[in-house]
């Protein structure tokens, strides 16, 4: 499926996310550089998450 067939609140999740995985991987090495496997995962996982959320809701909003 081409990106432009794609619904838009379909776009504006996939682009939120990525922008939650990006913000996720700095917290990661911010704060659990020297956590475990599964703190790192429980934050990126919560990034992609919370940005893909966020990106939904965005859509809804913009004209």
């Amino acid at each position: 499926m081409k990106w432009s067939e794609r619904p838009k609140a379909h776009r504006w999740a996939i682009i939120g996310a990525f922008v939650g995985m990006a913000v996720g991987a700095v917290a990661v090495f911010e704060y659990a550089y020297h956590g475990s496997t599964l703190d790192r995962y429980l934050i990126m996982a919560g990034g992609l998450l919370i940005g893909g959320a966020i990106g939904a809701l965005l859509s809804r909003l913009a004209p």
